[in-house]
C-alpha cells in the first residue's frame, strides 16, 4: 500500500469499529517495535499522550489487540 492508501484506509476504519488499549508511556517504544513486527501498518495507530504518562493504541482487529495485550501483560509482570 502507498502512504496515501494507508491514510485513507485508516481514516475509514478509525471512524467506525475500533479497539483501544491504554499503555504507559514507558512502553511506547517497545510497543511500536512489537506492532511493526506483528501487525500490518494500516491496521494500528498510536495516539501519544492521551493522558498523563499514557498513550492509546488503536487496533482495527480484535485478534491483534488480544495478541498485543498478551505480550503487554508479560512485559508488565
Amino acid at each position: 500500500m502507498t502512504p496515501q492508501e494507508i491514510v485513507d484506509y485508516k481514516r475509514r476504519w478509525m471512524g467506525t469499529a475500533r479497539h483501544e488499549t491504554k499503555i504507559h508511556s514507558d512502553y511506547h517504544s517497545a510497543t511500536r517495535t512489537w506492532l511493526k513486527d506483528h501487525v500490518p501498518k494500516h491496521q494500528w495507530h498510536i495516539q501519544k499522550w492521551t493522558n498523563v504518562y499514557e498513550s492509546t493504541v488503536i487496533f482495527e482487529d480484535k485478534n491483534h489487540q488480544d495478541s498485543y495485550l498478551h505480550w503487554y501483560g508479560e512485559k508488565r509482570a
